[in-house]
């Protein structure tokens, strides 16, 4: 058995986060990066950027969360938490205790619509790390920019070019110009493209020929 990576949609679900150390902010601020529905409770914290109960921890505030991050910091509590949490159905996240968890963290790449996500299921979470700052240093400084526009010419493209191969080449050969001219390339040399792959340009030449 093991993790399958899988985007799931958190719209409207509550991450209740136990714990108010470094380690809960840490987790804090990679959930902020997808989310503002977060809820901290912990008698002492410094996290102040999102909603906090600062308190003891009760057991009826499971049901403040639709997903479970115990970090205290104090492995039995975490772990009581996750059996608590795992007799009501509740994923749950204990730090630093993989068999006491539904879901781990990912090293996570967050460039607006971009989400890279690495793991090792734990073996070597310092390999996932390497790993992230390697893929980082290769990603276009203007990929935000490139991926929106990618973004809206996907509908001109599908409308322009029913077929699926003619149209992925298209995707391949825009996705390369944009990056290689740093988010630089015009309208008239997106068309140029868009044309060529869906024909356009071909019959526009023939046509000439034929004058």
């Amino acid at each position: 058995m093991g993790y399958f990576p899988f985007y799931y949609d958190i719209t409207g679900r509550t991450f209740l986060v136990i714990g108010g150390g470094k380690i809960a902010a840490e987790k804090v601020s990679r959930l902020k990066q997808f989310t503002d529905a977060i809820i901290v409770v912990a008698p002492e914290t410094e996290i102040s950027d999102v909603k906090v109960l600062r308190r003891a921890f009760r057991e009826e505030d499971l049901s403040l969360g639709d997903f479970v991050v115990a970090a205290t910091g104090i492995r039995e509590v975490d772990r009581a938490v996750a059996s608590e949490c795992r007799r009501r159905g509740i994923p749950v996240n204990a730090v630093d205790d993989q068999a006491s968890c539904d879901y781990i963290f990912p090293s996570i790449i967050k460039r607006g619509d971009l989400t890279v996500a690495i793991s090792t299921s734990g073996k070597s979470p310092a390999y996932a790390m390497q790993l992230r700052r390697e893929i980082e240093q290769i990603l276009p400084p203007e990929i935000e920019e490139i991926l929106a526009r990618m973004g809206r010419l996907r509908g001109e493209v599908a409308k322009r070019i029913p077929e699926q191969r003619r149209r992925a080449d298209c995707y391949r050969k825009l996705l390369a110009a944009l990056i290689g001219s740093g988010n630089g390339l015009t309208e008239e040399e997106t068309c140029a493209i868009i044309g060529a792959a869906s024909g356009d340009g071909q019959e526009q030449s023939d046509q000439t020929s034929d004058r």
